[in-house]
């Protein structure tokens, strides 16, 4: 009998706990990026993201592809002759570029922002 007690009580207090009227946590769909067209974002910020991350290999005469990223305005010299390879291989979610490492996807988005929006100063 006090096994049957014991069981009932557990049985009791797995309903009562298990039907609480909570929401269940929305699932983390990573970043917000927010809308381009209410973002300012400076050529230094974006500059100083490629100074940081791409510099040790994109720059002087021995950057794979011409892709010479040692002045603003050959970075952005590059991207006017070369948008549609740049976007791919750096601001796409599929992205490989820089190398041994990611850009986040934020970081990504104000890029491709900035691009878009003619590579304002």
């Amino acid at each position: 009998m006090k096994k049957t007690y014991l069981l009932l009580m557990a049985l009791l207090a797995v309903a009562v706990y298990g039907c609480t009227n909570k929401e269940a946590v929305a699932p983390d769909t990573g970043p917000q990026t927010g809308n381009c067209d209410a973002k300012q974002i400076p050529a230094a910020y974006v500059y100083g993201i490629v100074q940081s991350t791409c510099l040790g290999c994109h720059s002087g005469s021995t950057a794979p592809l011409g892709a010479d990223f040692s002045t603003l305005e050959k970075f952005k010299g590059f991207i006017s002759n070369n948008e549609t390879v740049f976007r791919l291989r750096v601001t796409s979610p599929q992205a490989d570029m820089p190398q041994g490492g990611t850009l986040s996807a934020g970081v990504r988005d104000s890029i491709s922002c900035w691009i878009s929006k003619g590579m304002p100063e």
